[in-house]
C-alpha cells in the first residue's frame, strides 16, 4: 500500500508542520510515503507574525515535494498531477484552517478524475479558526469552503470529541474516528538535557508557551499570578511570538507588580532551544478561553512536565484532572490561581508528572497510524471494497 500526505512540513515553522513530519516518519516505517507540502503557505497579508520559515539550527526535515501555493491555482493542479503520477492507495490531508480548503478543492478535482480514485482522509487539527475574522461574511464563506472539502472527503480524524461534532455538523453522515494527538517525540533529536533539566535555583518555575492570541487567555495567567505571589515564590517564562500587540500584556503585569518574575521571548521558539525550555519548568499552564485540543499538552508530556490548562474543547480527554495536572473554568483567574497554588504548596509535582508517565503511553504515532488504518478498513466495508 502506498500512501501521500498534503501538508506543510519544513522550512515551513510550526507544530502543523512538525506534526506532518512525525506522521511521515511513524507512516514510513510500514509503507511508502509521498510528501506533498507547500511553496507558499498565507500570503504576507494574512500572516501575523514575523516569518513563516524555520530558523532553527537543527531542523526536522523529512523528504518532500514543495508544490503547493495557496493562492496559485496551476500549483493545485501540479499538485494533483503528481499525486496521479503516484497513484497513492491513500491521501491525508492535514487540516487546521478552511483558508486552505480552495487548494484541496483544486488537488481533490484531480484525483477524483482518476478511475479507480485514492481514499481521501482529513487529519483535523481546527475545522474552523479559533477568531472569527472580521470582515462580514467571512465566517459563512469559510464554512461553505469546509462543506465543499468535506463532501469530497471519505474519512476524517479528529483530535478531541468536540472537533468530531463540529465535523458532524458540517457533514452529519461522517466517517470519524477520535484519536488523541500524539506526544511530539522530534524533540528527542535535539534533547541534550538530563531529565532533571535546569531546575537548580529551586524557585518553581512556570512557562507559558505558543503563538500568543486572545483566545490563549495570557491576560488571565497574569492577573493569576498577581494572586499567586501573595503565597508562592515563582518565576515565569513567557515563549512565543505575539500575534496581538504585546504592549498590553506587558503594561498589565507592571500595574499587577509581577513583571520582575517574568521573562519574555517574544519570539519564535526554534528547536534547539526547546528542550531547555521544558526542562527548566516544574508546570506549563494554559489558560486559553477557547480550544478543540492544543499541540503544547502533548510537547509538554514529551518532556514529563504536568500541565494546568482551562476546561475547553479536547483538553479534558488528555489532561487527567488531579493525575496528569489540573482542569479549571475558562476565564477564570481565581480559579486558575488556587491550581497554581495548591500545585506547589502541596507537593504535587512528583505524583503529576508519574501520571504524564502514564498518560503518554496513550499518545504514541504508532497508535494513530493504527487509527488511520482503523479507519481506512471501515470506510472501505462502506464502499463494499475488500
Amino acid at each position: 500500500m502506498k500512501l501521500a500526505l498534503v501538508g506543510p512540513t519544513y522550512p515551513h515553522r510550526g507544530g502543523i508542520a512538525q506534526y506532518n513530519t512525525s506522521l511521515y516518519r511513524a507512516l514510513a516505517r510500514r509503507f511508502p510515503v509521498l510528501v506533498i507540502s507547500f511553496r507558499r503557505l498565507y500570503p504576507r497579508l494574512l500572516f501575523p507574525g514575523t516569518t513563516q520559515l524555520d530558523s532553527s539550527s537543527r531542523p526536522f526535515a523529512v523528504p518532500s515535494e514543495a508544490i503547493l501555493d495557496s493562492i496559485a491555482p496551476l500549483s493545485w493542479r501540479r499538485a494533483g498531477a503528481r499525486l496521479v503520477e503516484y497513484q497513492p492507495d491513500l491521501v491525508i490531508f492535514q487540516w487546521w484552517h478552511p483558508f486552505f480548503g480552495l487548494a484541496y478543492s483544486g488537488v481533490l478535482r484531480s484525483l477524483r478524475r482518476l478511475p479507480s480514485p485514492p481514499h481521501v482522509f482529513l487529519l483535523c487539527h481546527n475545522v474552523m479558526p479559533h477568531e472569527r475574522p472580521a470582515i462580514p461574511g467571512s465566517w459563512a464563506a469559510l464554512r461553505k469552503i469546509a462543506a465543499h472539502v468535506f463532501a469530497d472527503v471519505d474519512g476524517f480524524l479528529a483530535h478531541s470529541s468536540s472537533l468530531a461534532d463540529e465535523i458532524r455538523a458540517i457533514k452529519p453522515d461522517a466517517a470519524v474516528r477520535e484519536v488523541f494527538h500524539p506526544i511530539y517525540d522530534l524533540y528527542a533529536d535535539v534533547d541534550e538535557l538530563p531529565a532533571s533539566g535546569g531546575r537548580v535555583d529551586g524557585i518553581p518555575h512556570i512557562l507559558f508557551f505558543g503563538n500568543i492570541r486572545r483566545y490563549k487567555g495570557l491576560d488571565l495567567l497574569l492577573r493569576s499570578l498577581a494572586l499567586v505571589q501573595a503565597e508562592v515564590d515563582f518565576k515565569a517564562t513567557i515563549a512565543g511570538e505575539f500575534y496581538v500587540d504585546p504592549k498590553p500584556f506587558r503594561t498589565l503585569a507592571r500595574e499587577l507588580g509581577i513583571d520582575a518574575r517574568l521573562t519574555w521571548f517574544d519570539r519564535y521558539i526554534p528547536n534547539e532551544e526547546v528542550p531547555a525550555l521544558f526542562r527548566s519548568t516544574n508546570l506549563v499552564v494554559l489558560p486559553y478561553t477557547d480550544a478543540t485540543q492544543s499541540g503544547v499538552v502533548p510537547l509538554a508530556y514529551q518532556f514529563g512536565v504536568p500541565v494546568i490548562a482551562s476546561r475547553v474543547g479536547g483538553l479534558s480527554q488528555v489532561i487527567d484532572d488531579g493525575i496528569s495536572g489540573r482542569l479549571v473554568p475558562p476565564g477564570d483567574s481565581s480559579a486558575l490561581a488556587a491550581a497554581i497554588v495548591d500545585y506547589f504548596k502541596e507537593a504535587r509535582e512528583d505524583s503529576f508528572r508519574a501520571g504524564v508517565q502514564k498518560t503518554k503511553d496513550r499518545l504514541s504515532w504508532d497508535n494513530l497510524v493504527d487509527n488511520i488504518l482503523a479507519l481506512l478498513t471501515q470506510v472501505r466495508g462502506g464502499r463494499g471494497e475488500d
